[in-house]
């Protein structure tokens, strides 16, 4: 009579471990990223009354397994920056005294030492990979080695010199050009009727009134283009030529360039286009025995030098320190087709060494077509309180191509991209799907500082729970297999969001119920066996 009892007693412990497993589900029911648990009972031994056809008798039923539903909880939004949740199978990894420890509860936060860690037990979040080691290309805040994510919010990040600035825009066919003043003689200069030449003899001239002889001068006085004064005289005699008369007044003046035009007129021209100072007067010499007569024929202008319709544009560079300098750029059309470029700077910023790029050349269809005479297109600037100079090189984009500068119909644009940037600090982060974590700077940068890392089992309900939301790996999970968000079916991650517990409270009330009525009437059944024991006891006395 003892056996309904002991089997009475064991569905009672199944029961009341069905009925704590249930509450904990239910006093978890808020827990972030719980996962439930649900018993199951099976039989246990049996004793066989009769063999043959088997007879047995049960001896009650005991706890076949809890099962984990590792089914994955709804995602909250809470917009809090440091609250992650994995949208799939994956599970975030933290370092603990005794080892790692694996969790999908991603309440996380910044210690005071700058690490991520889970807020509740101060575990540090562990990284994957060498993101936000030294790389040569960005600051590095992760020591190689070591698995802790550090996230230094307020860290410097130092500046970078500008060392190479892209240019694209459209600096229009239609611009008004530069030009260069130009002066020439109000007559043709005429031998025999035709057009004079360089080794025409001065005294073959049309209009000489009589043969220059030796001692006989040329007095030539103006201005320059820059607004020098010009006086000289060229000694003259019958082997003089139109071409040392040319050379002359090229030695003169040296910002214009005589020539003789092929109709036989002398003409001089401004080395620089824009306006100009450009004056020049031709006379025999008093004294002279003979010559032509050249102040009835004086070189007036003919072309009234001025400036072209420049595109103006700018670009922020930076030294070696991070300091940020404006760059002025103005591009004029030459009366060549080509175009010239010259820089600026406040003086009060450093000085321009180098700053201007001339001949830029288009293609007839507005495509770059390069710098005249293979030229380079640099900039050279020895900032304030910096000594050596600092080498820019701008690039206008590929031979033949559209996507730089061009020149076309249509509206002139100019925008610039360089490759320096402003120290600062570091203010802020993002964290993306596969869970690199990139630092935003008060200057503008983003910085990848670290990967988190993800891990993955073969039987995540395996795990062994270990209170706060943590687990271990055991023989039952499998192996871990560490990887990251977006990759080998972990999941990816989302920030500002975190993952419910996946309590199905109408369930858990139903299993309840079962539970309670399970144990009662095992309850029962004891109580019965007990009657029948003591009605067994009164028939003996």
């Amino acid at each position: 009579m003892a056996n309904p009892l002991i089997t009475g007693v064991s569905g009672l412990s199944a029961h009341q471990k069905m009925i704590e497993v249930i509450g904990n589900n239910i006093a978890n029911m808020n827990s972030t990223a719980f996962k439930s648990s649900r018993v199951f009972f099976s039989d246990i031994y049996y004793e066989t009354v009769s063999s043959g056809t088997p007879i047995q008798v049960g001896t009650g039923s005991k706890v076949a397994t809890i099962s984990v539903d590792t089914t994955n909880g709804n995602l909250e939004t809470t917009g809090r920056k440091f609250d992650f949740a994995i949208d799939g199978e994956g599970y975030f990894v933290v370092d603990s005294e005794v080892g790692p420890l694996y969790t999908r509860s991603g309440v996380l936060s910044v210690d005071q030492e700058g690490f991520l860690v889970d807020s509740s037990t101060g575990f540090r979040v562990q990284r994957y990979g060498t993101v936000g080691e030294p790389d040569g290309a960005n600051p590095s805040f992760q020591v190689p080695g070591s698995s802790n994510i550090a996230v230094p919010i307020g860290a410097a990040i130092p500046g970078n010199s500008t060392s190479l600035a892209t240019l694209r825009g459209n600096l229009p066919s239609t611009t008004r050009a530069a030009t260069q003043q130009t002066l020439t003689t109000s007559n043709r200069l005429l031998a025999g009727g035709v057009s004079a030449t360089g080794t025409t003899l001065l005294n073959s001239l049309d209009f000489n009134t009589s043969p220059y002889n030796a001692g006989d001068t040329i007095d030539i006085s103006g201005v320059d283009a820059d607004g020098t004064v010009i006086s000289g005289s060229l000694a003259v005699d019958g082997t003089t030529t139109v071409n040392d008369l040319i050379a002359m007044l090229n030695s003169l003046y040296s910002g214009a360039t005589a020539a003789l035009n092929i109709d036989g007129e002398l003409t001089l021209t401004a080395n620089e286009t824009g306006t100009s100072s450009l004056n020049v007067a031709l006379s025999d010499n008093p004294a002279n025995v003979g010559g032509s007569d050249f102040a009835g024929n004086p070189m007036t202008t003919t072309t009234l030098g001025r400036a072209g319709e420049l595109i103006r544009g700018g670009i922020e560079v930076f030294d070696a320190r991070g300091d940020g300098h404006l760059v002025g750029l103005a591009f004029e059309m030459q009366p060549d087709g080509t175009w010239n470029m010259t820089a600026s700077l406040d003086s009060a910023e450093g000085d321009l060494l180098i700053g201007d790029v001339n001949g830029i050349s288009f293609n007839s269809d507005g495509s770059y077509a390069g710098i005249a005479g293979g030229g380079s297109a640099i900039l050279s600037i020895r900032f304030a309180g910096q000594t050596d100079p600092q080498l820019i090189d701008l690039a206008f984009g590929d031979t033949g191509s559209l996507s730089g500068l061009r020149s076309i119909g249509g509206e002139p644009s100019l925008s610039a991209e360089q490759d320096g940037f402003a120290s600062g600090t570091l203010a802020s982060v993002n964290i993306s799907g596969n869970g690199v974590i990139t630092g935003l700077g008060t200057n503008g940068r983003q910085i990848p500082l670290a990967q988190i890392a993800i891990a993955s089992f073969r039987n995540p309900s395996g795990l062994e729970n270990v209170g706060n939301g943590m687990a271990r790996a055991t023989l039952a999970s499998g192996d871990v297999e560490i990887g990251t968000g977006e990759s080998g079916g972990r999941g990816s991650i989302r920030s500002g969001q975190l993952e419910q517990s996946n309590v199905d409270l109408a369930a858990e009330f139903t299993r309840l119920i079962i539970a309670q009525r399970g144990f009662s009437a095992n309850a029962r059944s004891i109580s019965v066996a007990d009657e029948m024991l003591q009605e067994l006891t009164q028939l003996l006395r």
